[in-house]
């Protein structure tokens, strides 16, 4: 039992440290460029540039894994 909560933390852990990069990063560069109080605008303006980059970078993979899989 110890062990597979071992194994969930290190799963996991480096998971929310890259989600919260993605999400950090531009919420951050938003402020900077907008000024002000960091707020909610910040906080969802990189929650939306998170979520689009997830989302090409899948399209990407899965581009890449049907093209590999069809031999081309």
């Amino acid at each position: 039992m110890k062990r597979r909560i071992w194994l969930v933390v290190r799963g996991v852990v480096p998971l929310l440290a890259v989600l919260a990069g993605l999400i950090g990063g531009p919420a951050l560069l938003a402020w900077l460029i907008s000024g002000g109080p960091f707020g909610w605008p910040h906080l969802l303006i990189g929650m939306a540039v998170a979520a689009a980059l997830i989302a090409v970078g899948g399209l990407i993979l899965g581009w890449a894994l049907g093209k590999r899989l069809k031999g081309d």
